[in-house]
């Protein structure tokens, strides 16, 4: 009798740790993402190829969530105070958080405005050129000490801005994913404001993580561990390289 009772304690014990955890994660979830990154992130639409590969990941499990879109910085902040749960694309930079497995990629180049033969060996290169770059891209890329005290080095948080400010001649070299450049010039060729220059040389950045990964952050491991199975499965299943071309080539084709 002691032991049955003893297992139906246990049985009660596990069925209420259950029930605590489904309703933990049954409640909305806050979901962040960056600003300013068509084809990837558009703030616009609430759309790209990112916030659908979450969505679709996240859809099985059966999460309920709200997106916020922010800066990359303020989002790293947001975080890190437990004001969101989940971050989308970010570097393995910050301790305490839970990542995912590689999420999405970006080819980034170094390209030049004025000089369609330029070439690049090496990315201490660079100190040579005045450069406009995404956020955070010195901490991507390992550029700190290249650009330590470089008054010609800009970031941007606004993508959009930034390839603005290259064509205007703010700066020679732009630092960018192709795909994000294409799909910025395809919106900006239709404005009389801009002046697009086709005549540059591009170069794939000479940086051993390039293509560049980027993850989910969690601020649960639990969660981390269920969006991973889920991602796993977008990915054997094909139906993740699927979201990527039909978002990538979409402005292309409008």
């Amino acid at each position: 009798m002691r032991e049955r009772c003893k297992s139906l304690t246990g049985i009660a014990i596990i069925s209420y740790l259950l029930l605590v955890s489904h309703t933990a994660f049954s409640t909305e979830l806050v979901v962040g993402f960056g600003l300013s990154r068509p084809p990837y992130v558009d703030e616009r639409s609430g759309s790209g190829i990112s916030v659908e590969l979450f969505k679709q990941a996240a859809e099985p499990l059966g999460w309920q969530y709200k997106t916020l879109f922010v800066s990359i910085k303020r989002m790293q902040r947001l975080l890190e105070r437990g004001d969101i749960d989940v971050a989308v694309e970010m570097s393995r930079a910050q301790p305490g958080l839970y990542y995912s497995v590689p999420f999405i990629s970006y080819s980034n180049y170094a390209i030049h405005s004025r000089d369609p033969g330029f070439t690049l060996t090496s990315m201490q290169e660079l100190a040579r050129h005045s450069i406009c770059a995404w956020q955070n891209a010195s901490e991507h890329l390992e550029l700190t000490e290249i650009v330590a005290g470089k008054e010609d080095y800009l970031e941007y948080s606004k993508q959009r801005e930034q390839v603005i400010e290259w064509l205007n001649g703010k700066c020679d070299v732009i630092l960018i994913d192709d795909t994000l450049l294409r799909w910025h010039l395809s919106e900006l060729n239709q404005s009389s404001s801009v002046h697009i220059n086709n005549q540059w040389g591009k170069v794939l950045l000479p940086f051993e993580n390039n293509p560049l990964w980027f993850y989910v952050a969690f601020t649960d491991k639990q969660l981390r561990d269920e969006f991973n199975t889920s991602l796993k499965q977008l990915v054997q299943t094909g139906h993740y390289q699927k979201i990527r071309e039909h978002w990538a080539t979409t402005k292309k084709n409008e």
